[in-house]
């Protein structure tokens, strides 16, 4: 395919039609922060409640914690193949609707088992939003600022996730169903994320691989003014392009890194106020702690925007991984050494600090950010959707093993072993990385897979 098939969107300058799009786009990204972080502190509500009972069981809490996630094990890999047959705009707005549908479902659940299950309905919609939203941004984008609008994806996460802490921390005083509100407030951004969604148009690329070339035309007039389009060849879409000789390696590697990182990440993540809790701090203060460390994030976040298109995709998620191992390690070997009555003491509570904030801050520079990058960058455009479905789907599967293992070594082998785990998760993102990772930065989408 001639490389100025779409040079009217790789060379756009940048407009407010490419940050209206972005905006809806993360938009669902931030409710994924919000929705998977308010877990967290709705889980310190629920476990006094008898309805909820279960989740003070090690496997209930692991369960509860990671059903939203096994929604998205499913909804990012089938919806996004489906958003690569059927369109992005076709799932660009039912997901939403999934979405205000059953967190409104959740808001009123009755006992653990409701609970979980809505929860793992509204993951269908999350992992949707996953695959959908990048790709709309990814294929909109001019080629030398992708990365940058790409990463917002990232820091949209983490305002999503620090919003859901402060929530949750002025909830608090409300009582027993304050859990109920924290879930309900998410509906309001969901509707208003519908409604705006409606005017975004049918991705160019994807149209002119359903030949629809006058259709691609308009689209490409609207966002940069102008149009070039021309006459493509037509390709069919098939998962099994992803295990293709031209791309294995490319969905060995976004699968396993990602993976190996929301072990980590999410284990990290969702337990935050239960490990602050551990460390030494009140209920309150562990919520409010959780909420601090998770603004930290939106700052590697903000490095992984400045810096992802000028000093490239693998540098920068190779230093994330390694920060992650650092810090899990440095925070296992004081939980293994230290007394738990001296966590949050002097120096010790001052080390600790410390290693939260560098998790933190690297984390979400590297592949907490660079996760919506090489989805868009490494799969042709009949499979980008299903791509960074597949990336999705098998980071998930390494969230529900991060969540559900952590409570069972925590409560065997006690909370430095636990951290341990979650170390060992970044050291081999970090040296797949090393290995396999490609350079992407500053091509066209199909440079990089033509």
């Amino acid at each position: 395919m001639p490389k100025s098939v779409y040079d009217a969107l790789d060379t756009a300058k940048t407009s407010k039609e490419h940050f209206r799009i972005t905006l809806l786009s993360v938009a669902g990204t931030f409710l994924d922060g919000y929705d998977i972080s308010i877990i967290g502190v709705a889980l310190t509500i629920i476990t006094a409640l008898s309805a909820f009972s279960y989740t003070n069981t090690a496997l209930g809490k692991g369960l509860m914690a990671a059903s939203t996630t096994i929604g998205m094990l499913f909804g990012a890999l089938s919806i996004g193949y489906i958003t690569d047959l059927k369109g992005r705009k076709f799932m660009y707005l039912w997901d939403m609707v999934i979405f205000i549908i059953f967190t409104t479902a959740i808001s009123l659940s009755f006992n653990f088992w409701s609970l979980f299950i809505f929860r793992l309905i509204l993951g269908l919609a999350i992992g949707a939003d996953y695959a959908i939203g990048a790709t709309i941004i990814s294929e909109f984008t001019p080629k030398k600022s992708r990365g940058k609008f790409l990463a917002s994806d990232g820091l949209a996460w983490w305002v999503g996730a620090a919003f859901a802490f402060i929530v949750g921390y002025l909830l608090l005083p409300f009582g027993n169903n304050s859990w109920r509100w924290m879930f309900a407030i998410g509906i309001i951004p969901a509707i208003i994320v519908l409604i705006l969604r409606r005017k975004v148009p049918e991705s160019a690329r994807w149209l002119a691989n359903q030949g629809e070339i006058s259709k691609a035309r308009n689209t490409e007039k609207i966002i940069t003014g102008k149009y070039d389009v021309l006459k493509v060849v037509r390709q069919k879409v098939s998962f099994w392009t992803l295990f293709s000789k031209k791309y294995i390696k490319n969905t060995v590697y976004f699968g396993l890194a990602w993976f190996f990182y929301d072990i980590a990440f999410y284990g990290i993540g969702l337990f935050t106020p239960t490990i602050l809790i551990l460390l030494g701090l009140s209920h309150s203060l562990s919520i409010l702690g959780s909420a601090i460390f998770s603004s930290l994030a939106i700052l590697g976040s903000v490095m992984c925007i400045l810096t992802v298109d000028r000093w490239g995709r693998k540098p920068i998620t190779i230093l994330g991984f390694a920060g992650m191992f650092v810090s899990l390690l440095v925070l296992a070997v004081v939980a293994m050494i230290v007394p738990t009555d001296a966590f949050a003491a002097g120096s010790v509570g001052i080390v600790i600090a410390a290693m939260y904030i560098l998790f933190e801050v690297t984390q979400s520079w590297g592949m907490g950010s660079t996760d919506f990058v090489y989805g868009q960058e490494l799969f042709p455009t009949t499979i980008r959707a299903t791509g960074q479905g597949w990336g999705t789907s098998i980071s998930r599967i390494g969230a529900i093993l991060g969540l559900t293992t952590f409570p069972t070594i925590v409560a065997l082998y006690g909370l430095g072993y636990g951290l341990l785990f979650f170390a060992v998760a970044g050291l081999i993102g970090m040296l797949l990385t090393i290995f396999m990772a490609p350079e992407t930065k500053s091509k066209s989408l199909e440079e990089l897979t033509e």
